[in-house]
């Protein structure tokens, strides 16, 4: 029996891995049951067992990756004070820096979502960018008062950093041809963390 078990959590995670590659790359609506089924190397039904719908799936994946950003984003909230607000906002930075080199994917799925207003991108703002979203403006805010940080709306601010994080990653294959670096290597996704820090205004270890 617990041979079996295991057999189900590994088939489980080889789907969750096939289903990010495959809404990455085709987003949900080109992307069918059989092709993740296919990538991951199993059936078709076991897929159905483990998450009912492909919309199931795909909540499912973004859960999968986002498992610790609640916490961290709590944690965050609880420190902030203690830290101060440049610190409070670099670590913010850094933090949204390593998640996006780690799982690219992520951003590349939620382009195909955030293209018109549906359901999917409904339950996400709900999940997991509103309370983002919450405290990075508070922090820029609070950076601002402080006067350590760049001036200008706190949510455009906001957005532009993602901007500026996520695009040497998302679309890594024209950023290597173009630059000839590996946006992945550790000494880049570091200064691609600075240079997000920077533009806010918060370089440095005050």
């Amino acid at each position: 029996m617990a041979a079996r078990v295991r057999d189900l959590g590994d088939g489980r995670r080889r789907i969750l891995e096939a289903a990010l590659e495959e809404f990455a790359t085709f987003g949900v609506d080109g992307t069918t049951l059989r092709q993740i089924a296919e990538r991951a190397g199993t059936q078709h039904q076991l897929i159905v067992y483990h998450f009912k719908s492909k919309d199931a799936l795909w909540r499912a994946v973004v859960t999968d990756i986002c498992a610790n950003v609640r916490s961290g984003i709590q944690a965050l909230e609880r420190d902030a004070k203690a830290m101060g607000p440049a610190k409070a906002l670099r670590q913010l930075v850094r933090d949204f820096v390593h998640l996006t080199a780690q799982r690219p994917q992520l951003h590349r799925m939620l382009t195909f979502e955030g293209r018109s207003d549906n359901e999917r991108l409904r339950w996400w703002i709900s999940e997991y960018v509103r309370d983002t979203y919450a405290l990075s403006t508070r922090l820029i805010r609070e950076a601002q008062k402080a006067g350590v940080a760049r001036p200008g709306n706190p949510g455009r601010l906001h957005y532009a950093m993602i901007g500026l994080i996520t695009t040497s990653f998302v679309f890594e294959p024209e950023y290597r041809a173009m630059t000839k670096i590996d946006p992945f290597s550790p000494r880049e996704i570091e200064a691609v963390a600075d240079m997000a820090c920077a533009f806010l205004g918060v370089g440095g270890a005050s």
